[in-house]
């Protein structure tokens, strides 16, 4: 029974640790409300771990948002936006550090309608030959 209480207890830790070590990645804005025809900032915080893959971040954006780079904010990923959505590229992620931080402007329709928008996001990689992904989601509300 010792052996059996052993063999749980390890397993737990194993299993802690394991979750402790994963990626993450969060979106924000310092104000969440917006008048249509202003614009706002996105700032995305990846805590990567130790990663030094191909990895993407994306976010789509609800028909009438438009984005755009600031200028030496992607650290160091390629920068698109297309078909309504957000792409920062990594063709090997940065070794030096586990924490990256990337902000882009956004820009709201003048004739956008009020109500509240959701702009789903993602943070991939490759891992031991594997995808991980982890989902981010922000929501703007238009006045």
């Amino acid at each position: 029974m010792k052996k059996l209480l052993l063999l749980f207890a390890v397993l737990l830790t194993a299993m802690i640790s394991a979750n402790a070590q994963s990626p993450t990645a969060v979106s924000s804005t310092s104000d969440n409300t917006v008048k249509a025809g202003d614009s706002f900032t996105v700032t995305v915080n990846i805590t990567k771990m130790d990663l030094s893959c191909f990895a993407q971040y994306q976010q789509k954006m609800p028909e009438g948002f438009t984005a755009t780079e600031i200028s030496g904010a992607s650290d160091n990923a390629n920068f698109y936006f297309e078909n309504g959505k957000v792409q920062y590229q990594w063709y090997k992620l940065p070794i030096d550090r586990s924490d990256i931080i990337l902000r882009y402007n956004v820009k709201v329709d003048s004739k956008l309608a009020a109500g509240k928008y959701q702009f789903p996001g993602f943070f991939s990689y490759q891992y031991n030959n594997r995808l991980g992904q982890v989902d981010t989601q922000l929501t703007i509300e238009v006045k």
